[in-house]
Parts: C-alpha cells; sequence; structure tokens
C-alpha cells in the first residue's frame, strides 16, 4: 500500500507540475532513433525524460528506436518506480502504458487519446 500510494503521489505531482505527457500510441515497424527524436521534439520534451510503455514485447521497435539516446530511460508500466518519476523532467505515457497502469483495458480508453480516469490514477 505504501509503494503504491507513493507512486499515486508522485504521478500526481507529475501531473500537476506539467511534466506528465500521454501520447496514444508509438508504434512504428522498423527501430530508428531518428524516429524517436522526432518524438520528443514535437512534443517539445527535454531534459530527463522516462518513457513508460505498457510491457516488453509490445514496443520491441520503439524501445529500440529509444535506447540508444542518453537522456531517455525507458520503464514499463507493471515495473514502475517512484524514483524513476521523481528524477525525471519529464515523463512520457503511451496510452496503453496507462491503461495497464490504472488495470483497464485499452479499448476501455476514451475517444481522446487519454485514458478514462486517468485523473484517477495521477491523484
Amino acid at each position: 500500500k505504501m509503494r503504491r500510494g507513493a507512486l499515486l503521489s508522485a504521478l500526481t505531482d507529475a501531473l500537476q507540475s506539467g511534466k506528465l505527457a500521454v501520447v496514444d500510441d508509438l508504434d512504428w515497424t522498423e527501430p530508428k532513433t531518428k524516429d524517436a527524436v522526432g518524438v520528443l521534439t514535437s512534443l517539445e520534451l527535454e531534459g530527463r525524460i522516462l518513457l513508460v510503455l505498457p510491457q516488453p514485447t509490445e514496443s520491441e521497435s520503439v524501445e529500440k528506436s529509444f535506447r540508444n539516446l542518453p537522456n531517455v530511460k525507458i520503464a514499463y508500466s507493471g515495473g514502475l518506480g517512484t524514483y524513476d518519476i521523481l528524477l525525471a523532467d519529464r515523463v512520457l505515457f503511451t496510452g496503453a502504458a496507462m491503461d495497464r497502469l490504472a488495470g483497464k483495458q485499452p479499448e476501455q480508453r476514451s475517444a481522446a487519446g487519454v485514458p478514462e480516469g486517468a485523473e484517477e490514477v495521477a491523484g
């Protein structure tokens, strides 16, 4: 309970401070660091970035694209740590990772691409 509470507190702080970003999906067929840099540039994410993916096998090309970037750390929603969130300057979630963290199935997301009840997850 204490770990879950600390994680929720860190996510709430990230949301309130504006360092939390959610994208509907990151998916490309080949791993390309150029694509990863393009995503970060278009979202104006700088500094230490924590990328939260749903699980390792689901987004292998995305993971390979981001792992070459020294300022990006990759985490998975099932093993997300409070320290990782606090250490990051910006936190980028995929919609599926947010769903998984909230315990929802991906098809339950809202049409806007942000998981329904994201406020509940973050605070």
